[in-house]
């Protein structure tokens, strides 16, 4: 039997600054948190906060950066079916007719 070769080991990474910085804010997620899809206006279902600008990115938890999403317009957002700059505009739309 031949022996399998042996695997050279995967370097690690240097930890990127911006992700070990960001802000990490649950009252942020908690207050971006509606009874309703900020994008669709769908009320039934789960929802969830949605981050436009991902944290991988290092974009943090504000208010400028979550959405709160139904799981089909989730799942849009997240293949891009759903442009960054319309949940942005939704976001604002929302945010200007509650006030903020």
């Amino acid at each position: 039997m031949i022996p399998k070769p042996k695997r050279k080991s995967k370097s690690k990474r240097e930890p990127n600054p911006q992700k070990q910085q960001r802000i990490v804010d649950p009252e942020a997620i908690e207050a971006a948190r509606r009874d309703y899809c900020v994008f669709c206006g769908y009320t039934g279902g789960k929802r969830s906060v949605h981050h436009i600008r991902t944290k991988g990115a290092g974009h943090d938890d504000t208010p400028d950066n979550l959405i709160c999403l139904c799981i089909s317009c989730h799942s849009k957002a997240h293949s891009g079916q759903i442009p960054k700059k319309e949940l942005v505009w939704f976001l604002e739309l929302d945010q200007k007719r509650r006030g903020i």
